[in-house]
């Protein structure tokens, strides 16, 4: 089935009740926003090598979002409202779509922590967020299924750029720990105990 056939089959109609629409927004616009929260906190209560992973899963994420940035410059696809397909219940800029940021995000965190001995779990809830919030966005109008999948193979080019880099980089984020550390005593506190067994 091709990309417009199955962007028919899951944009919502134009009769869509309020509830899921309000789901899908919920999905599309705001669920994002979880993630800056969860990872600070996950970082607080990580110990030095919790934050290694951390920094290393970030990476991941700045590597997977600038090769869709150039996937997207060298190879523009337009979003269904160009086109003037389908229903939009979200306004959305008119940049190329593919491959979807949002789930970029949440895909790249999730390979990436696939290999991660202390984040691993992790892994599989990502991948189903990404994929709610693929869903969401392409029932709201904005993206075309295709955008959604191209965010797999460019998170996982992005987890596994991020994994190559990571012994050229360890003295990097030796440092950025050491910074920290100074960081948070100047600020008169004291770094918490690394979790227990």
């Amino acid at each position: 089935m091709g990309n417009v056939q199955l962007f028919e089959l899951i944009n919502a109609p134009a009769s869509a009740g309020a509830l899921p629409l309000a789901v899908a927004t919920g999905a599309a616009r705001w669920l994002i926003w979880a993630l800056p929260p969860a990872i600070v906190l996950a970082w607080l209560r990580a110990d030095d090598a919790g934050r290694r992973e951390w920094l290393q899963m970030l990476l991941a994420v700045l590597i997977a979002l600038g090769i869709g940035q150039v996937v997207g410059f060298a190879w523009p696809q337009p979003r269904p409202a160009a086109l003037h397909l389908g229903h939009q219940f979200l306004r959305h800029s008119a940049d190329p779509g593919l491959p979807s940021d949002h789930v970029t995000v949440f895909w790249s965190l999730a390979l990436a922590s696939l290999s991660r001995r202390r984040h691993g779990v992790l892994c599989f809830l990502l991948l189903a967020l990404g994929g709610l919030v693929g869903w969401s966005r392409v029932y709201l109008g904005i993206h075309f299924p295709y955008d959604v999948a191209a965010a797999l193979p460019v998170s996982a080019a992005g987890g596994a750029l991020a994994m190559a880099l990571r012994r050229p980089l360890a003295p990097v984020w030796d440092a950025v720990l050491q910074g920290y550390d100074r960081l948070v005593r100047a600020a008169g506190g004291a770094r918490p105990p690394p979790p227990g067994p």
